[in-house]
């Protein structure tokens, strides 16, 4: 019997080459309930845009017949293909790159911080730094990028 740590690294290849095929890209995999309600949420994300319900069918369609095939979860289980969404958590350097220009919020580590949690517009990526423009005040901040405990697109309305 394989662990949950397996069962998700297994999944997590599979899912990676299909999603590759499709012009996709795996953003995270999620195995949540009981074991009589088990989910598998397979998050899919596309390097050049935003993902459709389309893409999730797509990916689900090509997809969930592995799922059936290798029978990896001893009862019945419900496969949610979805997006990371709007509000969509940020993973690092590569992630500021992308979003440069959007409205972010960081919460940085430290509580002592002037500004533990910081809302603004990704202005540039520098070697070990961000540049953010503070979306209320305009004012620069330069964060070293090791100060970031975590970070997500903001929906500006």
């Amino acid at each position: 019997m394989l662990t949950n740590k397996e069962i998700k690294q297994l999944i997590w290849e599979k899912a990676d080459n299909v999603a590759s095929k499709l012009g996709l890209e795996i953003f995270d995999i999620l195995i949540k309930g009981s074991n009589k309600n088990k989910i598998l949420e397979v998050v899919i994300d596309k390097a050049d845009g935003y993902v459709s319900i389309g893409d999730c069918e797509r990916f689900s369609k090509a997809f969930d017949p592995w799922l059936d095939e290798i029978d990896l979860f001893d009862k019945s289980y419900e496969l949610v293909v979805s997006s990371p969404g709007l509000d969509r958590k940020l993973r690092g350097k590569a992630d500021y790159e992308r979003f440069k220009g959007k409205l972010a919020k960081f919460i940085l580590k430290g509580k002592e911080k002037k500004h533990p949690v910081l809302i603004g517009y990704i202005d540039d990526i520098l070697e070990d730094q961000i540049k953010i423009t503070e979306k209320d005040s305009g004012k620069l901040f330069n964060i070293d990028l090791n100060e970031i405990d975590k970070a997500n697109l903001e929906i500006e309305l």
